[in-house]
């Protein structure tokens, strides 16, 4: 027995069947040679196997196949009866090719952990279609035979039906207005000691909407907002939205390098920022800057009624957010009107968002989770509760903002959810024999009057205890508009999955030359349907690279390359399992290595730079 290894690349099926034939031939100059022998030279190390499936080509002798007891009782010694023979092997799988001239048979060997039943079902179904490819297409390459049986074919399928219907006919600002003209007096905004109704939020932003208009401000046109957390940061993304133009976040904790690319590369006809930010912007940005604090502005002299934008359709861009880019320049994403309404649809349809329903938001205006936190919110008529600075870090001060505020549907970030969920009790009622079994954050957590916690950024580890309300897991990039996938945590003790692909949402696993990943293999994750963005502004060459024809859709749709690492659960759930390439989250945060080791680059001194990220314990942190 000695090992085999097959380098398929793009070889057809015929020339890869004569190449391993080759390989065998060769192979049988070492027939004698030892295991330990080959272990030894493949630089394999000794604790790991060198293999775990075995072919075993055997000559019955006859001229019919027999099965494995057949054969040992017409091969009994003379005298002797065969009672019972059984096959055993030390691997999880073991294939045996009987040769009776004739014809073959095949018997396999699979451990019962591995489902042997569906493991069969795939050797057929390679057999079957490596036979059909050496008689009718024998230059095909190997690797687009189709190994998936034609059950797990329609079973895949199904995790994708998610059709759903919404209305895509207006843009998320006119969304919004509906409900000001429903419910005027009903809150849409809290910041601290600040309330806005809804006829105060959409009278502000329709004033400053109008002057956006008057300095040229145009659909598609950009407009660049830097604020901190406030009621002048949503008054700034509802007045954008309404002139037509697509708002670009900028944080105003960014370095200023940083600041000054992305309103470099997004070009805005104006800045919106308020004079406490001054110190935080690129001194020549070269963009014409409107102070939303400053004294007597222009803007309150204008109209307060809805401004009409002719031709702006959903089809426009809403916004830009920029994400990390691996050759050291952010990138930004385009996402347009009916990206984002079919999320806000897809959200208040899912966690049946009323009117008389309190929401968070925590997350900073340039982390895409920020517009799936205020949109649903505003465009159902809920209350928007924006969180404290301290908040949004301190998960004691988070819990007690949550009670005081009566929150009812937050999102968290994953490493902000993993700490306040830290040593939450049990689903049920507190009963605790002694007060060190409830933590004080616990304790707190399970008064809070929280109805559902959505989590997502990151991978969520196992949760000791659940606490007494909903945690929605959820994954999603940027460029699929913030949500791709998304279920509940049901168990404790165990990794949660990323849930299943929601409305009109299809994901895909595929293997790297394109073809369907099995349940239970892992794959890249590829996305289409509804979500997903328009592309990345100013870099046709990565967008072709990144939204790639999907074969698997309607003629001229696309998927997007996630560059993610999952697989599908045989319930239609996904695992996360990482990366493929050197893209690491923080915190929440998409950073790519390579954008960091390039601005090490560039400071005097240094010739080269490696970042890495290292985890210890749940501590993550970049050296």
């Amino acid at each position: 027995t000695l090992p085999l290894r097959l380098r398929l690349d793009s070889l057809g099926v015929h020339a890869a069947v004569r190449h391993t034939q080759q390989q065998l031939a060769q192979l049988l100059h070492h027939e004698h040679a030892t295991l330990a022998l080959a272990q030894r030279c493949s630089g394999v190390a000794a604790a790991a196997p060198l293999f775990t499936a075995l072919l075993n080509y055997r000559h019955a002798g006859g001229s019919s196949v027999l099965e494995p007891n057949a054969q040992a009782a017409q091969t009994a010694w003379q005298g002797v009866n065969t009672l019972h023979a059984q096959e055993r092997t030390n691997y999880p799988f073991s294939i045996s090719v009987n040769d009776a001239h004739e014809d073959f048979s095949l018997s396999v060997q699979v451990d019962q952990q591995i489902d042997p039943e569906r493991v069969g079902a795939f050797m057929l179904q390679a057999l079957a279609q490596l036979a059909h490819a050496l008689a009718h297409a024998p230059h095909m390459p190997l690797r687009q035979m189709q190994l998936l049986p034609e059950t797990e074919q329609a079973q895949l399928l199904a995790f994708n039906a998610t059709e759903a219907t919404f209305d895509a006919e207006l843009c998320i600002h006119q969304l919004f207005e509906q409900q000001a003209r429903l419910r005027p007096e009903a809150t849409a905004l809290v910041f601290e000691q600040e309330q806005l109704s809804y006829a105060e939020l959409n009278g502000r932003a329709n004033q400053l909407a109008h002057h956006l208009r008057a300095l040229g401000v145009r659909p598609d046109m950009r407009v660049a907002i830097c604020l901190p957390r406030s009621t002048e940061m949503v008054v700034a993304l509802l007045a954008t939205l309404k002139a037509g133009a697509a708002y670009v976040p900028l944080d105003p904790a960014y370095p200023a390098q940083r600041l000054a690319f992305m309103l470099e590369d997004s070009l805005p006809t104006v800045l919106l920022s308020r004079s406490d930010c001054a110190q935080d912007l690129p001194a020549s940005a070269g963009v014409p800057l409107l102070w939303l604090d400053a004294p007597h502005p222009a803007w309150l002299l204008a109209p307060e009624h809805d401004p009409l934008v002719p031709g702006l359709t959903p089809a426009h861009l809403a916004y830009i957010i920029y994400t990390s880019g691996s050759t050291g320049a952010p990138k930004g994403v385009m996402v347009a009107h009916d990206q984002l309404t079919h999320l806000v649809h897809w959200h208040c349809s899912t966690f049946n968002l009323a009117a008389e329903q309190r929401c968070t938001s925590l997350a900073g205006l340039a982390f895409d989770a920020s517009a799936w936190e205020i949109w649903p919110s505003l465009c159902a008529g809920a209350s928007l509760l924006l969180a404290p600075p301290t908040a949004s870090t301190d998960p004691l001060a988070l819990i007690d903002w949550w009670s005081a505020q009566s929150a009812h549907v937050s999102f968290l970030p994953t490493a902000l959810a993993e700490l306040a969920l830290a040593d939450t009790p049990l689903a049920s009622p507190i009963h605790a024999e002694s007060p060190e079994e409830i933590s004080p954050t616990a304790a707190r957590v399970h008064h809070c009057g929280v109805q559902a916690l959505l989590t997502g950024g990151d991978r969520l580890g196992p949760l000791r205890r659940l606490p007494n309300f909903d945690i929605i897991n959820n994954y999603g990039p940027t460029e699929t508009t913030v949500v791709a996938t998304s279920g509940p945590v049901t168990q404790a003790g165990s990794t949660p999955s990323i849930g299943r692909p929601i409305a009109n949402t299809r994901v895909h696993i595929l293997a790297p030359w394109g073809q369907p990943c099995p349940i239970g293999v892992a794959g890249e994750l590829h996305i289409a349907g509804a979500g997903l963005a328009r592309g990345y502004l100013n870099r046709p060459q990565l967008t072709a690279e990144r939204f790639v024809p999907d074969p698997f859709g309607a003629p001229g749709s696309r998927m997007y390359r996630s560059g993610d690492l999952a697989r599908w659960r045989a319930d239609g759930s996904l695992d996360f399992l990482g990366r493929n390439d050197h893209q690491v989250k923080i915190r929440g945060f998409r950073i790519e290595l390579g954008e960091i080791e390039a601005a090490l680059q560039a400071c005097p001194g240094v010739r080269e730079a490696v970042v890495l990220a290292r985890q210890d314990g749940e501590h993550q942190s970049l050296v």
